[in-house]
């Protein structure tokens, strides 16, 4: 249990012990990978963590299996955490600046794309729970491929991950089995 002090400020536990001193994005970019890591494993498939994110891409999901058209699958992903209110009764709603936006819809790369967020809650305390029956990651993450998306003008554009478009296991294997298939996420 977090103390009543700032969630981004000096924390201590209930107990007295002082939380790290990781700055808030940190934090995120670490659960947003661990809970990446989780949902992975857990479809049998790897990740690769990218060193250099020039293409808008922080980490490789592979999976080996036989598909329709290939024996292994690909998708890169672009990870994004918030603790922010974006989830509306349609999808979460994100906005993405240009460069993003662009290297996301395009159709000439490689590897397909797709963008993941991930809520969390708002408090610290409240985005990891450990017992003896298991641990919970909290809360959930959505995803969207927008590739073939049309350009914009503008310097951004809020684009909505549907509800629907859970990032968990069965979501992750169907679309890297789709991208096996030699189609899109």
């Amino acid at each position: 249990m977090l103390s009543q002090q700032d969630q981004w400020g000096e924390l201590w536990t209930s107990a007295g012990a002082p939380y790290g001193s990781l700055h808030a994005s940190q934090c995120k970019e670490q659960f947003s990978l661990a809970f990446t890591h989780a949902i992975t494993a857990a479809s049998r498939c790897k990740i690769s963590d990218l060193r250099v994110d020039d293409e808008r891409v922080d980490y490789t999901i592979r999976q080996v299996a036989n598909h329709r058209r290939f024996s292994s699958s690909t998708v890169d992903v672009q990870m994004k955490c918030t603790e922010q209110d974006v989830l509306r009764d349609d999808g979460v709603h994100w906005s993405l600046d240009r460069s993003h936006y662009d290297a996301l819809r395009d159709l000439r790369t490689y590897n397909r794309k797709i963008l993941v967020v991930l809520l969390v809650p708002h408090r610290l305390d409240r985005w990891l729970e450990t017992q003896e029956e298991g641990m919970l990651l909290r809360k959930t993450a959505y995803w969207v491929c927008l590739e073939g998306h049309e350009p914009i003008e503008t310097a951004s554009k809020t684009v909505v991950l549907p509800r629907a478009n859970v990032f968990n296991v069965e979501q992750l294997l169907g679309i890297l089995q789709r991208v096996g298939d030699g189609g899109q996420p």
